[in-house]
């Protein structure tokens, strides 16, 4: 493949994730040649048609052999993800998986074991990390001028219990820090670039009789030196929704993001001690520094932050396709936030600390996402 001539670019699945975030994401990487999109859905692929039209098919075999595509992204509900990125190799492409990456330790390994036999790359779209806001929180954490990261906090409120979601969302079990929850761990795990060494957690469905229905999730990671981040999801919150805040301490410093729209004019005493006026705007998220009641704004998200996001990994994705550098999100790192999620469902199901390198904990058998029986 010339590393100037552009990426022959096929998408299974025309749902959500692939009309919505990877054809957006694609028209604007000018060395993407979108060349096929697949999905059995026959609405989805006429309106993929219509839109962006590229050549639609009915089934990933048939568009794989016709277009010859170097590169393959799966876009389909993750039950599937692991045969369709075993397809895409098998055919010799290069594949960008959505996530969650796949349903199992096991699967993950799979595909892993499939990709280096081929001399292939397998890239998954934790997009979020791409984001201005937290790529802003990541940069400043990582130079080390504020001192060593000590405690970070991620959480998720917002009203919508598993039981209330439609489509393969709503029809699996144990599914809010798999699916949503993947963000969370990632960035975790990116701000202190390592996986945890041991997790605790808790899941419950509030005071309704729903079992496996994790609606409400609070888990604590352990880092290497005794530092601690805490995670909690909360779907049953009927207050102001807050999709995706961080806060992250270092020595001298707390970074925060706020993700979703902001905007927030504020006068008076701060915490009944210093006087302030503050104008805080953001129409997909902030960044900000504080030291005390001072804040200095980092950075602010675009409009579109999540095909932002999508179309970064996708632009680092295919540069490393083309051997210029490494993907920041590969199938080994996106497996590794997998494995830290099947801790803590097996801590949540066994009210037990759970340590990562136990071999005999299980962990590479948990699946993930099962149907809800």
């Amino acid at each position: 493949m010339a590393a100037s001539a552009p990426l022959r670019v096929a998408i299974i699945g025309l749902g959500e994730a692939g009309s919505g975030l990877h054809l957006p994401a694609l028209a604007r990487i000018p060395t993407a040649h979108v060349v096929g999109g697949c999905d059995s859905d026959g609405k989805a692929r006429d309106r993929v048609a219509a839109r962006w039209r590229i050549p639609v098919f009915a089934d990933p075999g048939t568009m794989l052999a016709e277009t010859r595509a170097d590169v393959v992204i799966v876009a389909t509900p993750p039950a599937s993800h692991a045969e369709q990125c075993l397809r895409a190799l098998a055919c010799g492409a290069h594949v960008v998986c959505e996530k969650p990456f796949v349903s199992s330790l096991d699967e993950a390994d799979r595909v892993l074991a499939v990709a280096k036999a081929a001399g292939r790359l397998v890239v998954v779209n934790h997009e979020f990390r791409e984001m201005p806001i937290f790529r802003a929180l990541l940069d400043q954490v990582r130079e080390g001028n504020a001192g060593e990261l000590q405690f970070a906090q991620v959480w998720q409120l917002f009203d919508m219990p598993p039981w209330s979601e439609s489509g393969w969302r709503g029809q699996i079990a144990e599914r809010t820090l798999f699916e949503a929850g993947v963000h969370l761990v990632d960035l975790l795990m990116a701000l202190y670039d390592e996986q945890p060494v041991a997790v605790q957690a808790a899941t419950s469905s509030g005071s309704r009789v729903q079992p496996g229905a994790d609606a409400v999730v609070v888990a604590t990671l352990e880092f290497s030196g005794g530092r601690l981040a805490q995670l909690v999801q909360n779907r049953l919150c009927k207050g102001e929704r807050q999709y995706f805040e961080v806060r992250a301490d270092t020595d001298r410093a707390s970074f925060r993001a706020s993700f979703g729209g902001r905007a927030r004019l504020s006068a008076g005493l701060f915490r009944s001690s210093r006087p302030h006026v503050r104008f805080e705007r953001g129409a997909s998220g902030l960044a900000w520094r504080e030291i005390g009641t001072r804040r200095v704004q980092l950075a602010r998200n675009p409009a579109d932050p999540n095909v932002w996001g999508t179309r970064e990994v996708l632009k680092r994705a295919f540069e490393a396709f083309q051997g210029a550098c490494a993907p920041r999100v590969d199938a080994a790192c996106a497996r590794d936030v997998l494995e830290v999620i099947a801790a803590c469902y097996c801590a949540a199901r066994t009210g037990s600390r759970v340590r990562l390198n136990d071999p005999g904990i299980g962990l590479r058998s948990v699946r993930m996402g099962a149907v809800r029986v």
